[in-house]
């Protein structure tokens, strides 16, 4: 309900379009450059801008030396990232009033990296098949930002690690669960090792994902006698930290199966022992009708859940 009040807040003081033209001139630096691409006179657009400056009593924009690109103020980073939510929000529900009942339209769903996505690939595959109107689009994020989209209406679902706050949602355990482990380089002493424990882990330099850190999830793996991590960075893509690794900058904790690690990539996996899964939910909020294509995926994720294997 958050941003549906949002919506009709915006709504009454300024128009959509005032909010797509300044997202214009934000991602087109100058209002010049947004003039053009939105076919409008300069002198009108700068109007529009300062009007919208007017109407939320702050400056939007740092104004410097001509011809520079545009620098965001605090207030204008703020205004930007919520106008891109309702404008994003308002088209999407002029495309489900337009599709009305029909089994056609986007699906969003907000999830971060993990093996267990294959489940919901199987089921887009099979929504595909029984829907061709249907298209998934995914949002790659982290905890907080999963549930800020499904707070927001922007997700349709959100696949959250577990333990979460679920009280407000629906939710669908996903089958299977990632092995934690450490991704390093070949060469690193603990490569030799079959498995990773607790006191290996003792002055280690380390990369850890930050949805990790938020909900502790190693607290119960760790033992209480032991240092705290020497933590040298967070991340919230394996892909980006694994280049780090790669480089020598340390090792990273990580769910199994995410990143390469045959025996070109420079990189090597070894679990935690004893072994720490990480298990995942499908969630959506409680009480929301979600729409038709939603609804079918749903179904779908359910079926292939549910199979042997699975």
């Amino acid at each position: 309900m958050r941003a549906l009040h949002v919506f009709v807040e915006v709504e009454r003081g300024m128009e959509i379009r005032t909010l797509r033209n300044f997202i214009a001139v934000v991602q087109e630096e100058g209002v010049t450059a947004a003039a053009d691409v939105l076919r409008v006179s300069q002198p009108a657009l700068s109007r529009q801008i300062k009007g919208l400056e007017s109407e939320m009593g702050a400056m939007l924009f740092i104004r410097g030396t001509r011809g520079r690109p545009l620098e965001l103020t605090h207030e204008g980073r703020l205004l930007y990232r919520r106008a891109c939510e309702i404008v994003e929000l308002a088209d999407r529900t002029r495309s489900e009033i337009a599709s009305g009942e029909d089994i056609e339209g986007d699906v969003h769903v907000a999830a971060a990296q993990s093996v267990v996505m294959d489940v919901l690939a199987k089921a887009a595959v099979r929504v595909r098949e029984l829907h061709l109107g249907v298209r998934i689009q995914l949002h790659d994020d982290y905890g907080e930002n999963i549930v800020e989209r499904l707070d927001n209406g922007l997700a349709d679902f959100g696949v959250l690690v577990q333990p979460s706050d679920m009280s407000r949602y629906d939710h669908l355990p996903l089958p299977g669960g990632d092995r934690m482990g450490l991704l390093m380089r070949p060469d690193h002493p603990l490569a030799v090792k079959n498995g990773i424990t607790p006191d290996d882990l003792q002055d280690l330099p380390l990369i850890i994902p930050k949805g990790a850190l938020v909900r502790r999830d190693l607290s119960g793996w760790y033992g209480v006698n032991l240092r705290p991590f020497d933590i040298i960075g967070t991340m919230n893509l394996t892909y980006n930290a694994s280049r780090f690794v790669r480089a020598g900058y340390g090792c990273a904790l990580s769910l199994e199966g995410l990143i390469d690690t045959g025996e070109r990539s420079g990189l090597t996996f070894r679990p935690l022992e004893p072994v720490l899964r990480a298990s995942l939910s499908m969630a959506w909020k409680k009480n929301q009708p979600l729409t038709p294509p939603a609804r079918a995926f749903l179904d779908c994720v359910r079926e292939v859940a549910s199979e042997p294997g699975e």
